[in-house]
C-alpha cells in the first residue's frame, strides 16, 4: 500500500470534498480556521467511520449526508464524553479501594504478606512501582521502600492496572473476603476505556466497531440494563451491547449504579444527565439520519434516564 501524501489545510478541504463532505453548515473558509485552530485532520476525519458511504452509482465511496459540522460537533461530544469518564472512573476506583480495605480488616492477615505474595506473582509490580520515584510519589515510595509494603499504602502508589491485580490477588488468597459481587470483570472493562479517554482516544469514531467474537457482554452487566430498564428489548440490548463502546460504558453505568451515594452518586448523574439530555441533543438534528447514532443514543439515554429517577 502506498504511504499516504501530507496535505495542506487547502488540499485537506478538497479531499474531504471529494468524499462527498459537504460544507453547507461549516463554510470551507469556517472550517480552515478550524483545522488550524481547533483541531487536525487526521483525528477529525476519524468520526467519518460512523457515517455510511454510497455503495452503487456515480457517488460510490462518498459518504452519504456528512456535513463538516457533523464531524466538529461529534469531536465536541467525544471531548465531553472522555472528561466524564475519567472523573467517573477516578471517583470508582477511590470506591473500590475503600471496599477492599474494609474486607481487609475483617480478616487476620498482617497486610503485609498479602503484598510479599503479590510481587512474587507479578513482580513487575514492584518494578514499575521503583520506576515511579521520579513522579510525585517519590517521597512515599522511598518511605515504603524503608517501611514496608502494606496493602493499605501501596494502594497509593499502584496504577489502576495493578491495583485490579492487587484486587484479584487478594480475594484470590481471601474469599471470605468478598461481600457481595466481585468487580474485577467491571474494572477490567472500564480500565479500558479510562486509558482510551485519558490518551484522547477518538471514542465516538468507535462507535460501530464490534466487540472481539470470543468476547459477549458480562451477564451481570447485560442483567443490570434488562432488569433496570424494561424498556430496552433483548434485540436492542444485544445488539447495541455489541460494539465495544458500548459495552465499556454501560459496564461504567453499572459500576456508577450499584457503587455510588450520597453526594458522589448525586454529581456524577447531574453530569450524566446534562451530558446526555442537554449537551447531546443540542444539534440532534445533524445525526436524525444516521442510524448507528440514533439507536445508541436512544439506548444509553433509557438507561441513564432510568438511573436518574431511581
Amino acid at each position: 500500500m502506498a504511504p499516504k501524501t501530507k496535505l495542506s489545510i487547502d488540499q485537506q478541504i478538497e479531499h474531504m470534498k471529494s468524499k462527498g463532505i459537504t460544507f453547507d453548515l461549516f463554510s470551507e473558509d469556517q472550517a480552515k480556521e478550524y483545522l488550524r485552530k481547533n483541531n487536525y485532520y487526521f483525528k477529525l476525519k476519524s468520526y467519518c467511520k460512523v457515517f455510511e458511504k454510497y455503495q452503487y452509482g456515480e457517488k460510490k465511496g462518498q459518504y452519504v449526508n456528512l456535513d463538516f459540522a457533523y464531524l466538529v460537533e461529534l469531536a465536541i461530544l467525544d471531548m465531553h464524553l472522555r472528561h466524564f469518564i475519567i472523573q467517573a472512573t477516578v471517583d470508582l476506583e477511590h470506591i473500590v479501594k475503600v471496599n477492599l480495605l474494609n474486607d481487609f480488616n475483617d480478616t487476620e492477615s498482617d497486610g503485609y504478606e498479602v503484598i510479599d505474595g503479590l510481587f512474587n506473582a507479578f513482580p513487575e509490580i514492584h518494578d514499575k512501582i521503583i520506576y515511579e520515584k521520579k513522579s510525585y510519589n517519590s517521597d512515599l515510595i522511598e518511605k515504603l521502600e524503608s517501611d514496608g509494603y502494606a496493602i493499605w499504602n501501596i494502594i497509593e502508589v499502584l496504577s489502576f492496572g495493578d491495583f485490579i491485580k492487587l484486587y484479584s490477588y487478594f480475594y484470590g488468597a481471601y474469599p471470605g473476603a468478598l461481600k457481595g459481587v466481585s468487580y474485577e470483570y467491571p474494572m477490567r472493562a472500564i480500565k479500558s476505556l479510562r486509558n482510551a479517554a485519558a490518551h484522547n482516544t477518538c471514542l465516538l469514531s468507535q462507535l460501530n466497531k464490534q466487540q472481539n467474537e470470543n468476547t459477549n457482554p458480562n451477564r451481570k452487566v447485560s442483567s443490570f440494563v434488562s432488569q433496570k430498564v424494561p424498556s430496552i428489548g433483548k434485540t436492542q440490548r444485544k445488539s447495541c451491547m455489541s460494539y465495544q463502546l458500548i459495552n465499556d460504558f454501560v459496564t461504567l453505568l453499572y459500576m456508577i449504579n450499584n457503587l455510588t451515594s450520597g453526594g458522589m452518586r448525586d454529581n456524577i448523574l447531574k453530569n450524566l444527565n446534562e451530558l446526555v439530555n442537554v449537551r447531546m441533543i443540542k444539534h440532534s438534528d445533524y445525526f436524525q439520519k444516521n442510524n448507528v447514532l440514533v439507536s445508541v443514543y436512544d439506548f444509553i439515554k433509557k438507561i441513564i434516564d432510568t438511573m436518574c429517577v431511581l
